[in-house]
């Protein structure tokens, strides 16, 4: 069974406004407006569980970036991405599964480019 598809942060707020938006409404009634607001709830939850993800994953690039003083290998980090690609060309890949390698991928790429980075200033210094 398929996992049902995370929405966008943007696309809560969407939906947010448009049961407040409705919660104004003096047409609105009683009974609607308790379950409007219990909607409501709920899609403010979502979008503070969106938003610790997002921070979440901001702090996870700032230690990748602190980690960059780390020796990479880039061939071989490079090769892992390659099999990542491969497995994302796998048509049978679920959402979940795609997003995990697109992590990784990234996390690879991000390595070696943090390495990339430190090593060219290192390259300035002795240019000057």
């Amino acid at each position: 069974m398929k996992k049902q598809k995370k929405r966008k942060y943007n696309n809560i707020i969407s939906d947010l406004d448009k049961v407040i938006s409705k919660l104004n409404s003096v047409n609105t009634p009683i009974e609607e407006s308790i379950k409007l607001f219990e909607e409501g709830v709920k899609l403010s939850d979502e979008a503070e569980k969106e938003i610790f993800e997002i921070e979440k994953n901001i702090e996870k690039i700032k230690k990748m970036k602190i980690k960059s003083a780390e020796k990479v290998d880039i061939e071989k980090s490079l090769n892992e991405v390659d099999v990542i690609i491969e497995n994302l060309e796998d048509e049978e890949i679920s959402l979940e599964e795609a997003e995990d390698y697109y992590k990784k991928a990234n996390e690879k790429i991000l390595g070696v480019e943090a390495y990339l980075k430190k090593a060219k200033s290192i390259i300035k210094k002795y240019e000057q």
